[in-house]
């Protein structure tokens, strides 16, 4: 069976949720404050993705703030149509007045950020620094048994995935989080750069504007394969063990469906 590469993400948070959603099937209902996280991670997302071709064509901070204003009322209003799969029957009219607000907080410090680079390195240089050569890339490998689509690739001139997150920010990065850049960089490698390595992978926390740099080492490689292993036991039948982290558990969305097995 073929792991998919947000399958170590889930592993290193817990085990059991790797069971519950690929061999049981359970898809847990969402509540108000998962909906809220889930449609902030799809606006912050687009608005990493859309932010380079905006500063081609702007002269200033406020003028900055204001196209990135604009094109977040566009994200909102074409959010339902783009992740219609997984926001399907969902009024979402509520919940994005609730996120322009937390939005728009948030692009005060983005085009700040923005503008400091520009700044420094200038309209062109800014432009080709946050560039992606690809985006929502996917990759498949049959030589690692490992598939997924990887954000964002840079190139400058070396391959360099980045992997985009929205959720809480660590001190460092999680460790789901360097997982899943490393088993792209990994996958990236078997692809498109066969002569070579990738030294490095980006974590993108849109919520600090910050891309925080992940040594592909020896080390979190053998990880890699030690985790898609495991979840490849998992997959023909094995039932793992719980995480036991009591935080972890009582914020889990699959909790009720976990406790009954």
């Amino acid at each position: 069976m073929k792991v998919y590469v947000s399958n170590l993400n889930d592993y290193s948070y817990c085990p059991m949720r790797i069971y519950l959603t690929r061999v049981l099937g359970i898809r847990p209902e969402v509540s108000d404050g998962a909906m809220m996280g889930l449609m902030g991670h799809f606006a912050r997302r687009e608005l990493s993705l859309r932010q380079c071709r905006l500063i081609k064509r702007i002269d200033g901070h406020d003028e900055l703030r204001n196209s990135l204003l604009e094109e977040l009322e566009g994200i909102l209003r074409d959010m339902q149509f783009i992740y219609k799969n997984k926001l399907y029957n969902i009024d979402v009219y509520d919940y994005i007045q609730k996120l322009r607000r937390e939005l728009q907080n948030e692009i005060q410090i983005l085009s700040k950020k923005l503008c400091l680079m520009i700044n420094d390195l200038g309209v062109e240089e800014a432009t080709k620094r946050i560039t992606p050569w690809r985006v929502e890339f996917f990759i498949n490998s049959e030589n690692l048994g490992i598939s997924g689509r990887v954000d964002k690739i840079m190139k400058n001139p070396g391959i360099v995935p980045v992997e985009i997150k929205t959720g809480q920010v660590p001190e460092d990065v999680w460790l789901g989080d360097k997982l899943q850049i490393c088993a792209y960089a990994m996958l990236l490698e078997d692809k498109l750069n066969s002569n070579g390595s990738i030294d490095h992978g980006l974590v993108e926390y849109v919520r600090m504007m910050e891309e925080r740099p992940v040594l592909m080492t020896e080390n979190l490689r053998r990880s890699v394969l030690r985790i898609r292993d495991a979840i490849i036991d998992i997959l023909d039948g094995e039932v793992p063990e719980r995480c036991n982290n009591d935080k972890k558990c009582n914020s889990c969305v699959y909790k009720s469906e976990c406790f009954d097995i």
